[in-house]
């Protein structure tokens, strides 16, 4: 009898356990939530910047690295801050930003060229907004378990690889222009508006801001261009094959005196 009575209190006790209501899944829905709401708002927050930067970049690439280093430690100053301060940064922001729609800097028709619209603000102006981007994504993140799990916005990784990467910006900045200087030159050739019987090293054409001077190698066709306005130095080189109208070119940074050639690095 009391093995019986044992059993069917047992046998009781499980049945309760499965019929009792279910709150769980409830409070985890709430929790999935959470944290898909954060994940589509950083996103949207990276989108902006990705739209800033790409602008930025090409604008300028240098200064662009030095507003990058300047959120970089905006962003880990505040995440680290105390409460106060992060409450009062982020009050600042909300007042400014009160929906997320006011991050969007651009805010124009999708196929709209981001520089027709950027070209009517300040540079000081982008680069302020940028900043603010970080910030606010930094203090999301530091008051909150579901932002938290999202990624920095900018980080020490992406600083040293976007230093190489500004190098191959430059770079392709600087051959297009090189190139240019040829076809300009080229022109002053063929027209014989100049004599280039002349000995290497001297200045074989002049314009008001280009300079281009004869340089010596045994085998290639060689030329120096100075670009007076970025007092930029270049070096353009042609090798010409025994095919008929084959030739290799190459492209050079240099230096005053022409002795320095530095491959450029492009995109």
């Amino acid at each position: 009898m009391e093995w019986g009575y044992i059993l069917a209190l047992a046998l009781g006790a499980l049945a309760g356990y499965g019929f009792r209501p279910k709150a769980a899944p409830a409070a985890r829905d709430n929790t999935i939530s959470s944290r898909a709401s954060a994940i589509d708002r950083s996103n949207l927050l990276h989108a902006y910047l990705r739209e800033l930067s790409n602008y930025l970049i090409q604008l300028d690439p240098e200064r662009y690295y030095t507003v990058y280093n300047r959120a970089l430690a905006e962003q880990g100053k505040l995440f680290t801050a105390d409460a106060k301060v992060r409450e009062a940064q982020l009050l600042i922001l909300t007042e400014r930003y009160p929906i997320y729609e006011n991050f969007d800097f651009i805010s124009t028709r999708p196929y709209v060229l981001y520089r027709e619209t950027l070209e009517r603000y300040s540079e000081d102006d982008i680069e302020e907004h940028f900043v603010n981007l970080v910030k606010f994504h930094s203090l999301q993140r530091a008051a909150s378990e579901e932002w938290r799990q999202q990624m920095p916005m900018l980080s020490k990784k992406e600083e040293d690889h976007l230093y190489g990467y500004i190098r191959k910006v430059k770079d392709s900045k600087f051959k297009e222009r090189l190139k240019q200087a040829v076809r300009e030159y080229d022109i002053a050739r063929f027209a014989k508006t100049t004599s280039f019987d002349t000995p290497d090293g001297d200045k074989v054409y002049e314009s008001r801001d280009l300079a281009v001077y004869k340089l010596y190698d045994v085998a290639e066709s060689m030329e120096g261009y100075w670009f007076k306005d970025t007092n930029e130095y270049g070096i353009h080189s042609a090798l010409y094959a025994d095919e008929p109208g084959k030739v290799y070119e190459s492209w050079y940074r240099s230096n005053r005196t022409f002795e320095k050639r530095d491959i450029l690095h492009t995109l």
